[in-house]
């Protein structure tokens, strides 16, 4: 019987069947608990909610593939604008996921690798992005989630019009040039001293970013209409106005 909230470890004796969930609740919400709630060289803080909470997502992820196999095609939009920019974010928090996945099975921290995998669920359950992109969105998720929950990931591969099995398929790779921001933060110094940040586009030049800061509202507040007598522009890291 799965209790209340203990710790289980071999030393306390207190270790608990995987037969009793796997019964219960099913071989791939076992797994999933067991490699979410802690890393290997911790013991497992043992909870019905926490299985009962893996349980559920496994859950989540089959209704969000069915809602999106079940969506119609998406017609062209009036405002491609904001179409483009939800593919975009789409597939940015989708190579986030792919790297965060990857990084945490490789370094044997599987509860960090499905805490990447929750985020992304949560994020392509709201994606207002077209149907073929979610499509390919979900087809990345079930392939990482495989190796925690082969049997639904296989279930969903299959509905996603695939004949052979997922374990054929290619590990997903990171594009790291969508990882990177578009804009930064730059703190911008008055006389030396830090006073604000402001957001420049990452390839701005030194003319461009001191055009930016020197034509923005707050810079102008902070001069009080002096002139600046030299502005120090170190792009990526820092502007400095000497009145």
């Amino acid at each position: 019987e799965i209790g209340g909230s203990i710790k289980m470890s071999k030393s306390k004796k207190n270790v608990v069947d995987p037969i009793d969930i796997i019964e219960q609740y099913g071989a791939d919400t076992a797994r999933w608990f067991v490699m979410s709630d802690s890393p290997p060289d911790r013991d497992v803080e043992w909870t019905e909610a926490g299985v009962e909470g893996a349980w559920r997502h496994i859950q989540k992820v089959w209704k969000i593939s069915q809602e999106i196999l079940l969506q119609s095609p998406d017609s062209i939009r009036l405002d491609s604008y904001t179409e483009n920019k939800d593919i975009k974010i789409l597939e940015k928090n989708m190579h986030i996921a792919i790297k965060g996945v990857t990084e945490g099975i490789e370094g044997f921290a599987f509860n960090k690798a499905i805490a990447r995998l929750y985020e992304f669920t949560n994020f392509l359950s709201r994606s207002s992005a077209p149907k073929e992109n979610k499509i390919k969105a979900l087809e990345v998720l079930v392939i990482l989630m495989q190796p925690m929950t082969p049997h639904i990931a296989e279930e969903i591969w299959a509905n996603l019009g695939n004949s052979s099995t997922i374990l054929k398929e290619k590990w997903p790779e990171v594009d790291e040039k969508l990882l990177i921001e578009e804009n930064i933060n730059l703190p911008i110094q008055i006389n030396g001293k830090k006073k604000i940040e402001l957001l420049v586009p990452r390839t701005s030049n030194v003319k461009e970013i001191e055009e930016i800061v020197l034509g923005h509202q707050k810079t102008l507040s902070l001069m009080q209409g002096k002139k600046p007598k030299k502005v120090i522009v170190i792009p990526g890291r820092i502007v400095n106005v000497v009145l």
